[in-house]
């Protein structure tokens, strides 16, 4: 699905994708360089898949049969750690690491580590047992990295999975492919003084991001938790392009019209998710959380702390609008620090592009972006 913006100034904004995208491209080159040429697209035929050809069943099984009898064990001293990213702790049940992969030519790769007693043998039973985490489940997770992540058949905009295995303690680990880049959040303190230059990276990034969440939408799935920290920046034969990871609050397999519950972190949650009995379009919510990480890209700052009521700043958008909003919040310019309201930053074509993003009308937002 090709993305093309529907807002009242789409053909000027078309107009200057072309630059937009040779501005980005040119910009990433020399801060990726020596990633890329670490990039060995052949390393990736090295890792063993999940599939049939290891006697294990289809990764296109149901869902509802999906267990951990689905996952090989590693082989023994095949991997090794190099260090943890996080923890696991009260608020995090998965702990992150980073392995050394040492009959893939000391490769390294991101796991994800969920315990045996928090994770459960099925996703029927972890249902069960813990009814009061439905709208963040680990199986999702590694149900949609294998289909979405794995092979000649990877959707490009997910993060690469090179498998799910049990270890010698039967804790599952979710294998994704390590990346130099990092996350949009910690990319977006690094992308220089606000203006045309970054505005430029923003909306080459923005546009990426949205290509693959469209995609998702097409496919019948919505991600629940879109945000700059569940974005990377991914290496693919020398080009770089966003990725999303960590689906747990995804839904598939259902009416994504229809959704309940509030996902996702609270500055990017859209407006509507937020009743108690909310019931709500997952594509819609989506793409209102687009629409803030297009904003901490071009800003390098939140445009909230969160969409409940007790924000100041997202109490004066539903008041006044998001265009005025954008008059009002400042950021500092320049050695001196002046402070210049964002709509004399941003262009209008890309502020164009955020509020149609972020219209407090869900309705409006899908007849946009469809």
């Amino acid at each position: 699905m090709e993305l093309r913006p529907h807002v009242k100034d789409a053909a000027a904004f078309a107009e200057r994708e072309g630059s937009l995208v040779s501005t980005c491209c040119s910009q990433f080159e020399d801060a990726f360089q020596e990633s890329s040429k670490a990039f060995d697209p052949d390393v990736p035929a090295a890792w063993p898949k999940v599939g049939v050809d290891d006697g294990i069943p289809s990764i296109d099984l149901d869902f509802r049969s999906f267990d951990r009898d689905c996952f090989p064990l590693i082989e023994p001293g095949r991997f090794s750690l190099e260090h943890i990213l996080r923890p696991s702790d009260e608020g995090q049940h998965a702990q992150i690491e980073v392995l050394v992969d040492h009959a893939a030519f000391d490769t390294k790769v991101v796991a994800k580590r969920f315990p045996r007693e928090y994770l459960q043998h099925s996703p029927e039973v972890f249902q069960q047992t813990k009814p009061e985490e439905q709208l963040e489940n680990p199986w999702t997770e590694l149900f949609l990295a294998l289909k979405l992540g794995q092979g000649p058949a990877r959707m490009r905009g997910v993060v690469p999975c090179w498998g799910v295995y049990r270890d010698s303690q039967d804790d599952v680990l979710l294998m994704l492919e390590w990346s130099p880049g990092g996350d949009l959040f910690e990319l977006a303190s690094d992308l220089g003084e606000v203006g045309p230059e970054r505005e430029a990276t923003a909306a080459q990034l923005l546009y990426s991001l949205l290509n693959v969440v469209t995609q998702l939408h097409a496919l019948g799935i919505a991600h629940g938790d879109v945000s700059a920290e569940n974005a990377i920046l991914h290496i693919s034969g020398g080009e770089v392009e966003v990725a999303l990871l960590d689906f747990a609050m995804a839904l598939h397999d259902t009416d994504l019209s229809k959704a309940t519950g509030a996902r996702g972190k609270l500055m990017y949650r859209a407006p509507e998710t937020l009743g108690e009995h909310a019931v709500y379009d997952a594509r819609a919510a989506d793409l209102f959380a687009c629409g803030v990480v297009g904003y901490v890209l071009a800003t390098g700052t939140y445009p909230w702390q969160s969409t409940a009521g007790d924000c100041k700043a997202y109490s004066y958008v539903r008041q006044h609008g998001m265009n005025r909003f954008l008059d009002k919040r400042t950021l500092a310019v320049g050695p001196a620090g002046t402070k210049v309201p964002v709509s004399r930053i941003l262009s209008p074509t890309y502020q164009a592009l955020l509020v149609s993003l972020l219209d407090l009308d869900p309705l409006s937002r899908r007849k946009l972006w469809d």
